[in-house]
């Protein structure tokens, strides 16, 4: 399961006075915790990792909203894909990148002993798509024993970097 950040700009769109649910692969951040205290937001750590997801979903969504993109601010998500190495397996992946509306703004490949790797900034602000549409759509291309399919936004890339 993929761990969440959880920034003070996250906790920053959700309602003051409001309850905020952090399961056991969610970290919230020491800044995010403290707006959460000034803003009255209440905060259950160890619900169920639904409920964290549905949390972060949220916060882009709103943030989606209020910033006419996608994605946040600048519209900019991260996929990755991890598997067994196949002729067409980058055009696949690509293909739907485009079906979906994305701009592929850089790219990493690398294969290794039969297996590939490959690291995808993608801009969404002109798709109209919302994030979670364009990452369930990416995710959905993950099959077992081929590869598998990450998306995240760029702005909790960026964020779980700065925790180190």
């Amino acid at each position: 399961m993929t761990r969440r950040i959880l920034t003070a700009e996250d906790v920053e769109q959700l309602e003051a006075g409001s309850r905020l649910v952090v399961d056991e692969q969610t970290t919230l951040t020491g800044p995010a915790r403290d707006v959460a205290r000034r803003r009255g937001i209440e905060l259950v750590e160890g619900g169920g990792p639904q409920s964290a997801a549905e949390a972060v979903d949220a916060v882009l969504e709103t943030r989606a909203g209020m910033a006419g993109t996608a994605a946040g601010p600048g519209g900019i998500i991260i996929v990755s894909a991890v598997g067994v190495n196949r002729p067409g397996v980058m055009a696949e992946l690509s293909s739907a990148v485009g079906q979906l509306g994305g701009d592929i703004q850089d790219v990493s490949q690398r294969i290794t002993g039969g297996y590939f790797n490959a690291i995808l900034v993608v801009d969404i602000a002109r798709s109209g798509q919302t994030f979670t549409a364009f990452r369930d759509a990416l995710k959905a291309l993950s099959e077992p024993n081929d590869y598998v399919v990450t998306v995240i936004d760029e702005r909790v890339f960026t964020a779980m970097h700065r925790l180190g």
